[in-house]
């Protein structure tokens, strides 16, 4: 369904813009031995797709609901691209699809729409032709003028080549183009040759280069900080046309553009962004898995240089970031919230900044401090209760490996100058983690624990109280507490700061992880306090929320507007809303949403009943239920339909009270 609808969206702009051709691709077909007929090996869905849309032409034009200037262009259509009227075989039909889809092909071309086999892909991609052609308000003609103008490369084999040595060349030893390579290809294939090797040599290898040659992430990471919204990696190239063809400078000004912003991607992967200090910062924060980070980081220092931000400034702001995303950890909050927090991060500071009022404009710190601590729900920002909570409990040895090696490394070396290359250590095996009461208990230790050995073990084992620093793990086994401390390079000879206190003790109970437990929160809470601001915007900013939102809470609102592709609606009710917005999918996706009806599918139905809605024929949608009942609708809806969630926005009065179930 993505490749017709992406090959119909590419005929009509093709359509619109007078434009002599477009490239589709390529056909590799070889010779069946003893007959006239070619086997496809490359591009069978190109075919099988063009097929289709023909067909759909074809029969549209035949029942009257799309004109053609050209009385016998369907007839032309049908006997010279479809069917072969001079075929031997009782089938005449030119293309041979697989013969589980060959039934549904052949209905198409000559059964009523009764005996159309509904369940099959094949009339489902047909149905999504024949509802685009009838709407498009292009003329039969049109339409078949626009698809002769599609190019393609049209490589036939002989009996004597091998297919599959030839297919593996075209597709470099059998690897497809990565997102990248279609999107360079897209960016200079169509410019003149001097013009292609200029902004090659001088914007793409430099971005290939700063991106480790792995240009596809930088993009995404390009195109979430320039959009405000995260795409599927696989799904890049046409995320990123899209993106281009609505660029309003030519070729050169958007390469350059991403050559400037690839810089900054670089300065960040490698933590190389200015002084030592600021450095040695951020390098803290990119031991965890920050890549997430990419699109704030990239937007903020671009800005910071613009503004020329002063150092102790861009200190502050990772700071605070470094601090929400230590306490996160802590608190054992969901990672995958933070790709959306940071999509829009230096955008909402910027939209807030436009709102300070009062003189002098609130500090870049403050502000992003302000919108931090607004977050709810699963994008919140920790508060010390929560982390007092959860860092007596938090299994710091199980957690992800960089993870664990961030929390160890700022907690050994804390903000001194002094320090010990933990992560380095760590990831090269010279140092390892040590349990101070080790995995397995001997009986010595049990009997040192207490009677109640067993829900100590299992309570304090894998936290911070437990675990430290040790150049010499394979040695310590498990040893008696005191036979720890005291061997020649022991605890008590420890070099680490994480065995100040350990190396004081004469037992190891729970008394001692209690107080070690203690101390070590007060280092916590030290490395990351929680910010504090007195930023207000100047005017009371109007609450939206996005589909994609998981973490805001829907019931309870009133809505007062929804905004879809970036036309508001105006609407008074949830359910109003609802239906609202089934009918614009609608439009786009038709045969998508008959299908989801026909399967009874998240709220869809074809069955009329007192509690739903008519949306077309035999297609109802569910409206009589809560808030929640229609978000997920529209979850179900919108990835059904491959459409972004962040694409519907959602509009709230400031009156929140009343009934939410309309």
């Amino acid at each position: 369904m993505e490749n017709c609808e992406q090959l119909f969206l590419d005929l009509i702009k093709l359509h619109d813009s007078k434009r002599k051709s477009h490239f589709f691709g390529s056909i590799v077909s070889s010779i069946q031995a003893g007959t006239e007929d070619r086997y496809i090996i490359d591009g069978q869905q190109r075919i099988t797709t063009v097929s289709l849309l023909l067909i759909a032409i074809v029969n549209a034009q035949r029942e009257g609901l799309i004109e053609a200037a050209d009385a016998k262009l369907v007839e032309k259509i049908f006997k010279r691209y479809l069917v072969d009227e001079y075929q031997e075989d009782e089938r005449k039909v030119k293309l041979k699809p697989i013969k589980k889809d060959m039934q549904a092909f052949d209905a198409l071309l000559y059964k009523p729409k009764e005996q159309y086999i509904r369940e099959s892909n094949v009339t489902r991609n047909y149905d999504f032709f024949f509802d685009k052609v009838i709407r498009s308000g292009m003329t039969a003609d049109e339409l078949f003028d626009t698809i002769k103008k599609l190019e393609v490369i049209n490589i036939r084999l002989d009996e004597d080549d091998d297919p599959q040595l030839i297919f593996e060349s075209l597709n470099s030893t059998g690897l497809d183009l990565s997102e990248a390579d279609k999107i360079r290809n897209y960016l200079l294939m169509s410019l003149a040759p001097a013009e292609q090797d200029e902004l090659y040599n001088r914007f793409w290898n430099p971005i290939e280069e700063y991106t480790r040659y792995n240009p596809s992430s930088f993009v995404r990471d390009y195109l979430t900080m320039k959009q405000g919204k995260i795409g599927r990696i696989d799904k890049i190239y046409f995320i990123f046309k899209e993106y281009a063809e609505g660029f309003s400078t030519d070729r050169a000004e958007l390469l350059a553009d991403m050559h400037r912003y690839a810089r900054i991607y670089n300065q960040i992967d490698n933590a190389n962004v200015g002084s030592d200090r600021l450095n040695r910062k951020l390098k803290q924060l990119r031991t965890l898995d920050s890549a997430i980070a990419n699109p704030f980081f990239m937007a903020f220092f671009d800005h910071a240089a613009a503004t020329e931000m002063k150092e102790d400034e861009i200190y502050n702001v990772i700071d605070v970031i470094e601090a929400y995303w230590a306490r996160r950890i802590i608190c054992n909050l969901p990672s995958n919230v933070l790709n959306k927090v940071f999509a829009t991060l230096h955008r909402d500071v910027l939209n807030n900044m436009d709102k300070a009022g009062n003189a002098p404009i609130a500090s870049y710190t403050d502000i992003l401090t302000y919108v931090l601590l607004k977050k709810g729900r699963s994008s919140v920002f920790p508060t010390d209760d929560e982390v007092r909570s959860d860092f007596a409990t938090r299994q710091i040895y199980k957690m992800p490996a960089n993870t664990r090696m961030f929390i160890l490394e700022r907690m050994e070396n804390r903000d001194n100058n002094e320090r010990h290359d933990v992560v380095k250590e760590l990831t090269e095996k010279n140092i390892t983690i040590e349990h101070i009461m080790p995995q397995t208990l001997s009986d010595k230790w049990k009997a040192a624990l207490g009677d109640e050995w067993e829900r100590i073990h299992q309570q304090y084992l894998h936290t911070m109280a437990n675990l430290t620093l040790t150049g010499y793990n394979s040695q310590y086994s498990n040893l008696s507490f005191l036979e720890k401390r005291n061997m020649e390079k022991g605890f008590k000879d420890s070099a680490f700061r994480l065995n100040n206190y350990v190396k004081t003790c004469g037992q190891w109970t729970e008394t001692e992880l209690k107080q070690r437990q203690q101390d070590l929160l007060g280092v916590f809470l030290r490395l990351w306090p929680m910010p504090s601001t007195n930023f207000e915007p100047a005017r009371r900013e109007q609450e939206t929320a996005s589909l994609d939102d998981d973490d805001f809470e829907f019931t309870g609102k009133k809505l007062q507007a929804y905004i879809l592709n970036g036309v508001r609606y105006t609407v008074n009710t949830w359910k109003e809303m609802l239906f609202g917005v089934c009918g614009h999918v609608l439009l786009e996706k038709r045969s998508t949403m008959e299908w989801m009806c026909a399967n009874e599918k998240y709220g869809f139905s074809c069955t009329p009943e007192s509690w739903r809605k008519k949306l077309a024929p035999e297609m109802y949608v569910w409206t009589d239920n809560n808030t929640m009942s229609k978000i997920n609708i529209l979850h179900g809806l919108f990835a059904e339909c491959n459409i972004p969630a962040s694409e519907l926005v959602f509009e709230f009065r400031p009156d929140t009270e009343g009934d939410d179930e309309e």
